[in-house]
C-alpha cells in the first residue's frame, strides 16, 4: 500500500507540474505589445529602460553631478523596468538631470526637409508631481525632440530646431513650444487665437484655452498611470529667419489615458490650415535625438515641497505612426 500511494503521489506530482508547465506555455507574454509596436514597419530604434548598464550611458546627472535617474524594477509599463527620475524637496531647475538618446547609435537615422518621423513614450506621475505648485517655477519638461550630433559634433537640447513637449506655467495639461530663442528671436509656442473667446487655444485640437484649462476640453496629466505621448514631426522648408514663412511643415501630439486610444492634442499641419514653420539657420543639422527630463526652469531650490517622481517607458521612433499600446 505504501509503494502504491507513493507511486500515485508521484505521478499525481508529474502530472501538476505538466499541467503547470502548459498553462505557463498558455499564458500571453507580458511584453508582446511592446515588442509587436518595436517590430512594427518604419521602427528605427527601441529603448525599454530594462537595465542600468544599458540606461546609465545615455543619463547626464543634475547640477552638482548627482544622479536621479535610475532604472525602477517595480514600476514599470512592461520589462525588467522603467525609468524613474526623482524631483527631491529644495532643488532647483535641473533637479533630476536628464537621459538622451541619438535615433541611432551610428548616427545615420536623421530627419531634414521633406522628411517625417514619430517618437512615441510611456509616462508615468506621482500625485505630489501633478498637485505640487513649485514656486517660480515656468513648468516641467517632458521631452526635447532636436538636432542628432554628427561625427565631430556633440548635439545638445537648446538649438535652434528642438521641439518641447511642456507643463508650461504649470497648468496641468502638455503644451508644446519651438527653437531654443532662435526662431525670430524667441521660443515659438504652438498655439492658435482663437478671436470669438478671446484665448489663445494651447491645445487647439481640442480647443483648449490658455486662461481656462480645465477637462474637458483640455487633456490633462493623470497620476499614477501610464500615460502615451506621440509626437509627430513632419518637416516642410526650413524656415531661416528671413520673415518668409512657407506653412508647410507638421508639428502634431496624441496623448492617451492608460487603457484608452490616443486622441490628437495638438495639430500644426497644412491640412488643418496650421502649416508650421520649423527654423534651422544652416544645412548640417538635422532632427536625429530626443531627451526625457523633468527641467524646470526657474524653479526655487529653497522650497521645502514633497518628493516627486516621474517615470518613463517603451521609448520607440518610427518613420511611421505608432500604434496605441493595448
Amino acid at each position: 500500500m505504501r509503494l502504491a500511494a507513493t507511486l500515485c503521489s508521484v505521478c499525481l506530482c508529474a502530472s501538476l507540474s505538466h499541467i503547470t508547465t502548459l498553462h505557463q506555455q498558455n499564458q500571453p507574454d507580458p511584453d508582446a505589445d511592446f515588442k509587436a509596436r518595436c517590430g512594427a514597419p518604419g521602427v528605427i530604434r527601441c529603448f525599454g529602460f530594462d537595465a542600468i548598464d544599458e540606461v546609465k550611458p545615455h543619463l547626464d546627472p543634475a547640477w552638482g553631478g548627482v544622479y536621479r535617474g535610475e532604472v525602477d524594477t517595480s514600476v514599470k509599463a512592461s520589462g525588467s523596468g522603467s525609468l524613474r527620475f526623482t524631483i527631491p524637496t529644495h532643488s532647483g531647475a535641473n533637479s533630476s538631470g536628464d537621459f538622451w538618446l541619438e535615433f541611432s547609435d551610428d548616427l545615420s537615422q536623421q530627419f531634414g526637409p521633406g522628411q517625417e518621423f514619430y517618437v512615441q513614450w510611456r509616462q508615468r506621475f506621482s500625485p505630489e508631481m501633478l498637485t505640487t505648485r513649485y514656486v517660480g517655477g515656468n513648468g516641467w519638461k517632458q521631452a526635447i525632440i532636436g538636432e542628432g550630433s554628427r561625427p565631430g559634433h556633440v548635439a545638445y537640447s537648446c538649438t535652434d530646431l528642438e521641439i518641447v513637449v511642456e507643463n508650461t506655467y504649470q497648468t496641468g495639461a502638455p503644451r508644446m513650444y519651438h527653437s531654443c530663442g532662435k526662431k525670430d528671436g524667441h521660443f515659438d509656442v504652438l498655439q492658435v487665437y482663437d478671436p470669438r473667446s478671446g484665448a489663445y487655444f494651447i491645445e487647439n485640437a481640442v480647443g483648449c484655452p490658455h486662461n481656462k484649462v480645465t477637462s474637458p476640453p483640455c487633456f490633462m496629466y493623470k497620476a499614477n498611470e501610464w500615460m502615451t505621448f506621440q509626437v509627430h514631426v513632419k518637416i516642410g522648408s526650413w524656415y531661416r529667419n528671413d520673415k518668409k514663412y512657407h506653412h508647410d511643415s507638421t508639428v502634431q501630439l496624441w496623448m492617451a489615458d492608460e487603457g484608452k486610444p490616443s486622441k490628437l492634442v495638438i495639430d500644426f499641419s497644412p491640412e488643418r490650415g496650421t502649416g508650421y514653420d520649423l527654423v534651422n539657420e544652416g544645412d548640417e543639422a538635422k532632427y536625429g535625438k530626443v531627451w526625457l527630463l523633468p527641467y524646470h526652469t526657474d524653479k526655487d531650490d529653497k522650497q521645502d515641497h514633497p518628493t516627486a517622481y516621474t517615470w518613463y517607458d517603451e521609448l520607440i521612433i518610427s518613420k511611421a505612426r505608432i500604434a496605441d499600446p493595448k
